[in-house]
């Protein structure tokens, strides 16, 4: 393997691939990147059988090749190497690579023990990346952090028509938001329970992208999720479980109501929790 690609466009390829990984794992061989390299360029991908993230990227690629390396590693190299194109190399079990003066000498962990990485076709829909990056800022903070109940510490995705629906409650609070949603996948009624971490991670990632796609679909007994935008891909297993029916809480009609500025608020609720 043998390949030359741009410093900048490698480093928010490896930042993408290890964003997603976990920060402590008991098998060493999940907290490496696989970099696969062919014809078409450069793909980095991650995997913890729960997440898993896939960046294509170009490259000028000699000898195509896999090699799995550390992940934050490799992330920590690429962010200080100089602003030069950077040459990667497999020698037997060690990786180099080489950028202006600087070089580098990865060891290179077995590429056939590590997990295959899930693939999803198709697609169910398109959303618009910059209102689901808001709806998620603005729902996930109400998940729960508590693991003992997993089925709350998840975002609802509910879709119905032209619309898709953020949830999400700790038990003590709701949060709620509804955003636009183009079907491509046919016209039925879909539920997603997304992690509140990786949903909130695709997010940040994903808000300047313009349109996401997204694909959910069961395989091998297993419900997946795919987000897709700029040549990034993250899929994630949904949690099991029914998530509580916190719609029925709403009324339909609230008959008294006040509209307050939001800063104003703000600045009021900052002053009086200091004595909570």
């Amino acid at each position: 393997m043998k390949f030359q690609v741009n410093r900048d466009v490698l480093s928010e390829a490896v930042s993408f691939a290890v964003k997603m990984l976990p920060a402590r794992t008991t098998l060493p061989i999940l907290s490496g990147v696989l970099i696969d390299a062919d014809e078409s360029g450069l793909t980095l991908s991650s995997f913890d059988y729960e997440v898993s993230t896939k960046s294509s990227i170009a490259a000028t690629v000699d000898q195509p090749g896999k090699a799995l390396v550390s992940g934050r590693l490799l992330a920590e190299i690429a962010n200080r190497l100089p602003n030069a194109p950077v040459t990667f190399e497999k020698q037997d079990s060690r990786i180099q690579v080489s950028c202006g003066s600087s070089t580098f000498t990865l060891l290179s962990m077995p590429v056939e023990e590590y997990p295959t990485i899930p693939q999803i076709d198709g697609e169910t829909g398109l959303l618009p990346a910059e209102e689901f990056s808001s709806a998620v800022a603005q729902v996930a903070v109400a998940a729960s952090r508590d693991d003992v109940t997993p089925v709350i510490t998840g975002v609802q995705l509910e879709i119905n028509d032209n619309s898709l629906s953020l949830l999400a409650t700790d038990r003590y609070r709701v949060a709620i938001r509804d955003i636009p949603w183009e079907s491509t996948g046919g016209s039925e009624s879909l539920t997603a329970l997304v992690p509140a971490r990786t949903i909130q991670e695709i997010g940040k990632t994903f808000s300047h992208s313009g349109n996401i796609s997204i694909a959910i679909t069961s395989k091998d007994d297993r419900e997946l999720i795919a987000f897709t935008a700029d040549n990034k891909t993250v899929t994630s297993l949904l949690i099991k479980g029914n998530f509580p029916p916190v719609k029925r809480l709403f009324p339909e009609k609230v008959e008294n109501y006040a509209v307050v500025n939001t800063a104003d608020l703000v600045e009021a609720t900052r002053r009086v929790k200091l004595v909570v």
